[in-house]
């Protein structure tokens, strides 16, 4: 590809919906020299139609949340309603955009559609995000909101005991904010959405005619039962069993059944959770359980995230289905013992080292 045709291709990737005079302005170009190269770039395949559909094999589109993760970490057993010694850190969050970065991180290509406010913190989120390799001209800057942020506190063992994550700016979204980025989410390979989403786009997600296999993370017990829409239409579903129970609405206990049940429900295969016990697998033919690896956890924000992340990435190495819950269990096992809720020294070479050590 030419100099000019791979600077014309690099302004479609970054805005396909852009016209061509537009694409000409900002690349100091005559319009009609851009469509020369659009010409081109349709002819050679790189654009697949209207709206300068990209041809990128294996993208995946992530949409969810994304906003600024405060954890405060107690030095010693915690007290309610005292104050208690320990450390605070701040760094990027979000389901959605966790798994983005962690699937990145891993080597995947990874577009971000998420709102994010039009603040210092949204920059600075924006930033951190862009630099672990994920995509980011796709976000959503909402003028008047703030950027989400979740707020975490863990006692000493790492261990979850409460948190507040103020999630107004993803309440927010709204069909036409998406409808804008229908080209994207045409090229895709695959989408991931998370339950952090509200229902009406969710359902709206589901009705829309596109080629893209869908994933779906339940986020939490509120939430998982938004994804009740999207079921039949899930390639695969990572979830606990709290929120398998919250999808289906049913006292099951058994995780086997639970698993089972989403399948008939759709869902082509599940991914759940087990907490310490590890992961259950579940597709129409047949359930595998694997253990987790023990670790001693830093904080278990973002392990379920890089677990989904690591599955998928797993399944994109060609790896069989034992290999690809080892995988991804010792990606969230690496995450468990970080202090942040993406590992930065996540890779597949790392992943595959920190297996062979164990």
């Amino acid at each position: 590809m030419k100099d000019q045709t791979y600077r014309v291709y690099q302004a479609i990737k970054s805005d396909p919906l852009a016209s061509q005079q537009a694409i000409a302005n900002r690349l100091n170009m005559s319009r009609e020299s851009v469509a020369g190269h659009i010409m081109q770039l349709t002819r050679q395949g790189y654009i697949l139609g209207k709206g300068y559909l990209l041809a990128e094999q294996n993208t995946y589109v992530v949409l969810g949340g994304a906003n600024v993760d405060i954890n405060g970490h107690s030095d010693k057993n915690l007290h309610s309603h005292d104050s208690n010694p320990g450390t605070i850190s701040q760094s990027p969050g979000g389901v959605g955009r966790n798994i983005a970065e962690n699937l990145a991180r891993l080597g995947e290509h990874v577009h971000l559609i998420a709102p994010i406010g039009l603040d210092q913190r949204g920059d600075w989120l924006i930033e951190q995000t862009r630099l672990s390799g994920v995509e980011t001209h796709n976000v959503l800057r909402h003028e008047t909101l703030p950027t989400g942020t979740y707020l975490a506190i863990n006692d000493s063992n790492g261990t979850l005991l409460a948190a507040i994550a103020d999630m107004r700016i993803i309440d927010s979204l709204e069909e036409q904010k998406l409808s804008s980025k229908q080209a994207l989410l045409q090229s895709a390979h695959r989408i991931i959405i998370d339950a952090n989403l509200p229902a009406g786009i969710i359902a709206w997600l589901a009705q829309q005619p596109l080629s893209a296999r869908f994933i779906a993370d339940a986020v939490s017990t509120a939430k998982a039962p938004r994804l009740q829409a999207i079921l039949p239409k899930l390639t695969l579903l990572k979830a606990n069993q709290d929120e398998a129970r919250a999808i289906l609405g049913c006292a099951e206990t058994n995780p086997e059944t639970l698993a089972k049940a989403l399948i008939g429900a759709g869902v082509g295969e599940v991914l759940l959770s087990l907490g310490k016990q590890g992961v259950l697998y579940a597709d129409s033919t047949h359930t595998i359980r694997q253990a987790c690896y023990p670790v001693q956890a830093v904080s278990d924000t973002g392990a379920g995230d890089a677990l989904l992340a690591g599955y998928l990435s797993a399944c994109q190495q060609n790896m069989n289905l034992n290999q690809s819950l080892s995988f991804a269990l010792a990606c969230a096992a690496m995450t468990l013992e970080s202090p942040h809720a993406n590992n930065p020294e996540l890779t597949v070479q790392t992943v595959t080292q920190w297996i062979e050590k164990q």
